[in-house]
This record gives structure tokens, C-alpha cells and sequence, in this order.
């Protein structure tokens, strides 16, 4: 276990890579959940680590997010009876969340995923900026044998050490390593016999968890995702890290409130500094034009404190 000012530092959770970031999330929602008054904060250095205080064993984060995720598999959000692309139509979309408001902390991720009265083209549900899967990769389906597969012991070893890539479990497609270029790659990156994805089943199955702490809503413009702005094709993912311990309720109302600093927004700045707030940084989503399978670019620091 390794400590910081009195907690634990999940030292396998790199809060410069979304996924990290969506995992370590996941965790402080996992221990909250557990009754505890735990706050999460991040480490300074040029690989940012996420703290939970008051230091807790890793084995019981792990746990407890496997306890979360089975009243998430038992609740409305990820139910099997869904379609599994979560194309749904307006009145299922109503219906859907509102089993979710129902179903209390067991269906909050539904609120996540759709928002009512946002519709594709096709009078599907526009799902959220942070949906990545396509074709034969379907979002409940991968989400639900994440949550139910993972172990107590691939948990603790992707939050306690650096990840090696041996699990073959179904990705969300959160991880930068995800964007592969062709240009880059001796094998088509589709070709999975050549070229075969290896994941971390701890991170992934914690990131799912994590997904609760942004919202999505309705808009002309189509669905709007927390953290998110752009276009479906063209967007980009911003996420903040701080240096002060926040509650799991701290931590939603402040990424509620970040952006990129820029235009109007510079007095964002002054804001992020009175907030504990250390850096904030910015991935762009990228999407195929065959299947629009979504990946994150690699991140750049667009903010950071003096």
C-alpha cells in the first residue's frame, strides 16, 4: 500500500488517460457507496495518481466495486432485457429512465447513457458522447460481462500497478492505447488475429463505474455529454485533476463546472485555482468512418496552476 498524506494512492490509475481517470472514479464511487466518508485527490507529478482518504486496503475498494457492479447488473440500467445498442425509441427512452429515477443508486447510470427527447436521424436515441462501441461491439453487452466477469484480484492489480495488457476481456474503447493508427501499426488495428487487443479487465470494469459521474442531456443540437463538447465525429473530452481531498459530491459539482479556459471562459482560470484544481486536460474523440467506432486521442494539459 503505498500512502499520501494519510491515504492510499492507487498508483496503477493514470489520471493523464481517460480511462484512468474514469476508473479512479469509479473506485471513490465504489467506497462511497460502502457508507464511508472517503475523499479522492491527485497526486502532482508528471504521471498523475489518484489518493483516497481515509487510507483504505486496496482489496476493499475492490470489493466494493464488485458489490456496486452487482447492483448495477440487478438494476434497470444495464438490464438484459435492453436493447444492447440502446437503440431505443422515444417512449422507450422515457420509460428506461424512469425505471433509473425508480431504482435509486442502482439505475443513476441510465441518466448517463440517454436523454430524453434526444434522436438520431433515424428516431433512435443519440446516446452519449462517451459511447464508443459499434457494429458488433454492443454497450450493454460489454458493459454487463465487464461488471460480472472481472475479479477482486484484476481490480487490485490495475489500481496498485502499472497495467501489463493481459486480459482479453470487451473494451469500452476508454484507453488512449485504443487510438491505433494504421500508419503506425504493422497489422490492420481490426485484424484481430494479427493485431489482438489486450485489455485490463480491473480498469475497464472500474471505468463503467466511473461513467455514473457524467450526465447527459437534451439539446437542439443533439445529446449533450458532461466534459464533452463538439461534434459526434469532431469532439473532445475535457477532464479536470486537484490536488485538494473531495468528497464524491465535491468532485461531481466540480466537473460539472469545467471547461477548457478559453475565450469567455478564461476566468475559468482564477475559478481553477480557488478549487484545488492542478491541471486540466483534453483528449480529442475520434471516430471511424467505417462502424464510427470512437476512440480518445492522446491528451495535452490545456490548463495548468503556476
Amino acid at each position: 500500500m503505498t500512502s499520501d498524506h494519510e491515504g492510499t494512492m492507487l498508483r496503477g490509475l493514470p489520471g493523464d488517460n481517460p480511462l484512468g481517470f474514469f476508473a479512479a472514479l469509479g473506485a471513490l464511487a465504489a467506497v462511497s457507496a460502502q457508507g464511508g466518508d472517503y475523499r479522492m485527490h491527485w497526486t502532482d507529478g508528471p504521471i498523475p495518481h489518484p489518493v483516497l482518504t481515509p487510507a483504505v486496503d486496496p482489496e476493499i475498494v475492490a470489493r466494493a466495486a464488485l458489490d456496486l457492479a452487482a447492483e448495477w447488473l440487478d438494476g434497470p440500467a444495464l438490464s438484459e432485457e435492453l436493447d444492447p445498442k440502446l437503440k431505443l425509441k422515444a417512449p422507450a427512452i422515457r420509460e428506461y429512465l424512469g425505471h433509473g429515477r425508480e431504482a435509486g443508486p442502482s439505475g443513476v447510470l441510465g441518466a448517463c447513457l440517454l436523454a430524453e427527447g434526444s434522436l438520431d436521424n433515424g428516431g433512435n436515441a443519440k446516446p452519449t458522447d462517451l459511447y464508443f462501441t459499434a457494429g458488433n461491439q454492443k454497450f450493454i453487452s460489454v458493459a454487463r460481462a465487464n461488471l460480472d466477469d472481472t475479479t477482486a484480484d484484476e481490480i487490485v492489480d490495475d489500481i496498485m500497478r502499472p497495467w501489463e495488457y493481459t486480459g482479453d476481456c470487451k473494451s469500452l474503447m476508454w484507453d488512449t492505447v485504443d487510438d491505433r493508427d494504421h500508419a503506425l501499426s504493422a497489422w490492420d488495428p481490426t485484424d484481430s488475429s494479427n493485431n489482438k487487443k489486450l485489455t485490463n479487465a480491473g480498469a475497464e470494469a472500474l471505468a463503467i463505474l466511473g461513467l455514473s459521474y457524467f450526465p447527459c442531456f437534451a439539446s437542439a443540437e443533439g445529446t449533450l455529454t458532461q466534459g464533452c463538447s463538439g461534434s459526434w465525429k469532431r469532439g473532445s473530452f475535457v477532464w479536470p485533476l486537484w490536488t485538494d481531498p473531495a468528497s464524491r459530491w465535491s468532485v461531481r459539482s466540480l466537473l460539472a463546472h469545467v471547461a477548457e479556459p478559453e475565450g469567455e471562459n478564461r476566468r475559468r482560470r482564477h475559478w481553477y485555482q480557488g478549487w484545488g484544481v492542478s491541471r486540466v486536460l483534453k483528449s480529442q474523440i475520434r471516430r471511424s468512418d467505417q462502424g464510427g467506432y470512437g476512440t480518445f486521442g492522446p491528451p495535452r494539459v490545456v490548463w495548468q496552476r503556476d
